[in-house]
């Protein structure tokens, strides 16, 4: 078996922003052969992470307005190649990160997977999520462990 991980980003404070982390750590109560991370933090501060593993697999909300929420979308990495841009002036995204990783030939994951949820607030107080995306959140993590074999 490869050797997997599952990382969950958001911020479990900010309500919905946070069902990634969740998602990741449902999955993690069934599934005993892969390593689970949870990251609020993006660039070089999560490709440190995911240095060794063969297999990747992002799950995050997003915020489309064009889905209902709870509903789960799949993105391939390549595709985010195109939205490259910076999380502050400071920083750089994950995926530039890996970007310039990857020129510098790291040992990273030939398999990456990315998965969202749409979402619906991300900016109230709150370590729980919307009713509705709170609801999805099980079935995501079953629908992420049967479409990657996880164990």
């Amino acid at each position: 078996m490869q050797k997997t991980l599952v990382l969950g980003l958001g911020n479990t404070i900010l309500s919905d922003d946070g069902v990634g982390i969740h998602i990741a750590f449902e999955i993690e109560k069934k599934c005993r052969e892969i390593d689970v991370l949870e990251a609020s933090a993006a660039g070089f501060r999560v490709v440190d992470e995911i240095i060794g593993y063969q297999k990747l697999i992002l799950i995050d909300s997003i915020k489309t307005g064009k889905s209902v929420p709870g509903t789960l979308h799949r993105f391939t990495f390549d595709e985010f190649s195109r939205t490259m841009h910076h999380s502050s002036p400071h920083d750089i995204s994950l995926f530039e990160a890996f970007d310039i990783m990857k020129k510098e030939k790291a040992d990273l994951p030939e398999e990456i997977k990315v998965y969202a949820v749409e979402v619906c607030d991300t900016s109230t107080f709150s370590e729980e999520c919307t009713i509705e995306v709170a609801k999805a959140i099980p079935e995501v993590a079953k629908i992420v462990i049967e479409e990657n074999n996880l164990k």
